[in-house]
């Protein structure tokens, strides 16, 4: 491991379990758009920018490990947001993952890391980095919109017509 992948991996670790710590407990959702898709899209977009300053040329393999990361994060954040428990409490609507969804968010960061050594083990470095971090914040960003439909549903069966 180099020192310059030192700080990715800090920052990583750091998003990783404020994301569990907050998703774990029972948390209100606020029923703003910008609460949804503004942690994620930073992520997403620091990503980005690592990626877009150290890897202008991809190969095959990289380009590979790339998409196969893509849909990882995406059909996980999809099950994370299916699992998680959504309620509404006097008038507002809280959320957790529980049990069920930290056990996909393991998975997911087990698998998204292995992807990551076989892209080391090939020499595709573009596996690591600003990709974990385009990763994470897709499954986030995927996540995030599938419990907000969620909540929407539930407010709408408490809601009287």
């Amino acid at each position: 491991m180099s020192l310059g992948t030192v700080p990715n991996a800090l920052v990583v670790i750091a998003i990783v379990i404020a994301v569990l710590v907050r998703r774990l407990s029972w948390t209100e959702l606020e029923n703003s758009d910008a609460d949804v898709w503004r942690g994620p899209v930073i992520v997403i977009g620091i990503g980005i920018y690592q990626l877009y300053d150290r890897h202008l040329g991809l190969g095959g393999a990289e380009i590979t490990l790339l998409v196969v990361g893509a849909v990882v994060a995406l059909v996980a954040g999809v099950a994370t947001g299916r699992v998680a428990q959504v309620e509404r409490r006097a008038g507002k609507v809280f959320y957790r993952l529980g049990i069920p969804g930290l056990g996909i968010m393991v998975a997911y960061l087990v698998v998204r890391l292995g992807l990551a050594g076989v892209g080391h083990l090939l020499g595709a470095s573009v596996t690591t980095g600003g990709a974990l971090m385009v990763s994470i914040g897709a499954n986030l960003l995927t996540q995030s919109l599938v419990i907000q439909s969620k909540a929407t549903h539930t407010v709408e069966e408490y809601t009287p017509q």
